[in-house]
């Protein structure tokens, strides 16, 4: 028990850490509010090298052999029992953001999980339309003003300032809810849970991406932002470039057009 407690405040100093950088920084950045802000590239990149071959070699190999021998109903299974369990995160933070109706339908939706799924195992609420939103603590800070965050990339991968303190909560809530019955064999399963349904993800980055990590890092900033707004963003910021273009163009064609006016009314007769 003392090594577990020792274990605990080593993880959560640094997660003080941050979320004193946090209050103390964010308000302070300029620029873009969603803008990718990633002052601390080379840094991130030796984490992420490193991080990458890890699960490239270990962890990814596992998570598929974890998909092939696990039935699929028993795959499903575990993946709804830890997020029936982390939905009390989505139920506070959405009470944080004012959102008493999403609160509402995530606390119904783990009730009914609890009690009729099973304990969680089936996904009873999503069949009655009790929709899942799964808030989180950086959301909450999004919409309370903290956009612009500096990126930094964690053993648990992509991440901002913000988001990183409401990320590692959400990670333990499974543990702290479970207490003794969280043993390691279980905190495996949940790891390997969280791991193969990212599969499909990374297989995909690596098909396509040139640089994996600014195709990471763009994805994660543009994944939080779609959450922020609740799946529905501002679209004016993403044809404002295309606009000046399109106008630097007609302005041009304009001018042309005047000089070739000009050009035809000074010719000789």
């Amino acid at each position: 028990m003392k090594n577990c407690d020792s274990f605990k405040r080593l993880i959560l100093l640094p997660l003080v850490l941050v979320f004193t950088g946090l209050m103390g920084g964010c308000a302070t950045l300029e620029g873009d509010p969603w803008a990718v802000y990633d002052p601390l590239e080379p840094t991130n990149r030796k984490f992420h090298t490193a991080i990458d071959a890890v699960d490239r070699r270990v962890i990814a190999p596992v998570a598929r052999g974890y998909k092939t021998i696990m039935p699929d109903w028993a795959e499903r299974g575990v993946t709804n029992f830890f997020r029936n369990v982390r939905r009390i995160d989505s139920v506070a933070n959405s009470l944080l953001q004012g959102k008493a109706k999403n609160a509402g339908e995530d606390f119904a939706g783990l009730l009914v999980n609890t009690t009729l799924g099973l304990g969680g195992l089936l996904e009873v609420g999503g069949r009655m339309g009790l929709k899942h939103h799964d808030e989180d603590f950086g959301q909450t800070l999004a919409v309370w003003g903290v956009t612009r965050t500096r990126y930094i990339y964690l053993p648990s991968g992509p991440a901002t300032i913000r988001d990183a303190p409401g990320t590692a909560f959400k990670s333990w809530i499974p543990s702290v809810i479970l207490s003794g019955g969280y043993t390691f064999w279980v905190g495996a399963m949940d790891l390997l849970s969280v791991r193969a349904d990212a599969l499909p993800l990374s297989d995909a980055r690596d098909q396509t991406a040139l640089d994996a990590y600014v195709f990471t890092r763009d994805a994660w900033y543009q994944r939080r932002k779609f959450v922020a707004f609740d799946g529905d963003p501002p679209v004016d910021d993403l044809f404002e470039e295309f606009e000046e273009d399109f106008e630097a163009v007609l302005d041009a064609e304009t001018e042309a057009s005047d000089s070739s006016g000009d050009s035809s009314g000074n010719s000789p007769q």
